[in-house]
């Protein structure tokens, strides 16, 4: 894990130093003056305090502020005020939790404060457009009836080109010059054209149709597609690795993206939503993000939007000078079979009772003890529960935007 997390920093820092700006020309970039830039980072401390007293957020330390805000967001996970204070607490370098900060200088603050402000900024905007789908799909499920079929020549083209455009795709090579797969496609065009509501919705749609039905579209005769089912969850097994599963995620991935690009000048396509449908109803923009290296934009559900933008360090649950002398990868190269043991016995349930004890203040000695040789090396136990603790809250943190 570590060595991961090292890797990010590595890609990160070097990235910085490529896209690094002088403080005048961004001052400038942004419209800011340096008193101004310096007023607005303390007026979003200001508001970001003002809230979280609002809320009865604790602000001892991380976790106590992260448990207290997961408990009000388990209630209200409407509210925007809380949603403003999870985007806040996701995306902070230092400004809003001081902790292995040091001495900032002000121009360190000020270039803090401008990033932070933009993905507090892109989130909210995400998630508003997040909303919005919501209800659309809601509305839309509530009331998908069947319209009259219109069964009109314009279509044609549209279907030609629909057609060359699915069978260059892996999993439906099976389709080319298939007669059952065109007429089933042609019948699908129709059905979707004749209905106000679906018609905006296409390329979603026929994606779903084709991902999880395709054998039937190739070889059942008039076989129409169930629509609703292509608005509930669509479960895949990303985590099992195998060629197989990963060239049809990949293709069906391949086909989704040129869909949404064959439609996009349409005035009348919702890509918007299309993508929300994507990204919400199958894991597979997850499957994407984590096993390819991206060279599309695949559209993101709000948990993978966090992912993206949220701060590298977060959480960080400890400091760095207090540790200073500990190296964990020196004694992991060391000490392996001691390593092995504490992580097998760092369960879950351990490490959400050591984190209680931060919660609460509380003497962690009596979690620590568990560990086989914690008297011996003290230091190194904490950090391997530090690791573990920042993993699951972590985890814990990203599995609320599903409540958002």
């Amino acid at each position: 894990m570590n060595n991961d997390i090292d890797y990010e920093i590595y890609q990160y820092i070097n990235q910085q130093a490529e896209n690094y700006i002088p403080l005048k020309e961004l001052l400038s970039q942004k419209k800011l003056t340096y008193d101004t830039a310096l007023q607005k980072a303390a007026e979003l401390k200001e508001k970001y305090h003002f809230i979280r007293k609002k809320y009865h957020i604790q602000n001892q330390n991380l976790v106590s502020f992260c448990y207290d805000l997961m408990e009000q967001i388990h209630q209200f996970p409407e509210n925007q005020e809380l949603q403003y204070l999870y985007f806040c607490i996701l995306t902070d370098t230092g400004l809003l939790n001081p902790i292995n900060t040091g001495e900032r200088t002000e121009e360190q603050m000020i270039r803090n404060f401008i990033r932070q402000k933009e993905k507090i900024q892109k989130l909210t905007n995400f998630m508003k457009i997040q909303t919005e789908c919501k209800e659309k799909l809601k509305h839309l499920t509530a009331n998908l009836e069947k319209s009259e079929i219109i069964n009109n020549d314009n279509f044609m083209q549209e279907f030609e080109l629909l057609y060359q455009l699915t069978i260059q795709h892996t999993f439906l090579y099976g389709a080319n010059k298939n007669q059952i797969y065109q007429e089933n496609l042609q019948s699908l065009l129709i059905n979707l054209n004749s209905n106000e509501n679906l018609k905006t919705i296409k390329p979603y749609l026929i994606f779903a149709v084709l991902s999880r039905k395709h054998g039937m579209m190739q070889k059942r005769k008039h076989f129409m597609p169930n629509l609703k089912t292509a608005f509930q969850y669509q479960e895949y097994q990303i985590y099992t690795d195998n060629g197989k599963n990963f060239n049809s995620y990949q293709s069906y991935l391949e086909l989704y993206d040129h869909l949404r690009r064959f439609y996009m000048q349409d005035k009348n396509t919702d890509i918007l939503f299309c993508d929300f449908c994507f990204a919400n109803l199958s894991p597979l923009n997850e499957w994407y993000y984590e096993n390819c290296q991206p060279d599309i934009e695949i559209p993101m559900n709000l948990k993978l939007k966090i992912k993206q933008l949220k701060a590298l360090s977060f959480p960080m649950l400890y400091c760095y000078e207090d540790y200073s002398e500990y190296d964990i990868s020196e004694f992991e190269a060391k000490h392996s079979e001691i390593c092995q043991i504490w992580e097998t016995l760092i369960t879950s349930d351990l490490t959400e009772k050591f984190m209680q004890a931060i919660n609460h203040h509380a003497n962690q000695s009596e979690v620590l003890y568990q560990l086989p040789y914690y008297e011996k090396y003290p230091r190194y136990a904490e950090l391997f529960f530090y690791e573990s603790a920042e993993h699951l809250l972590n985890e814990k943190m990203l599995g609320l935007s599903e409540l958002l």
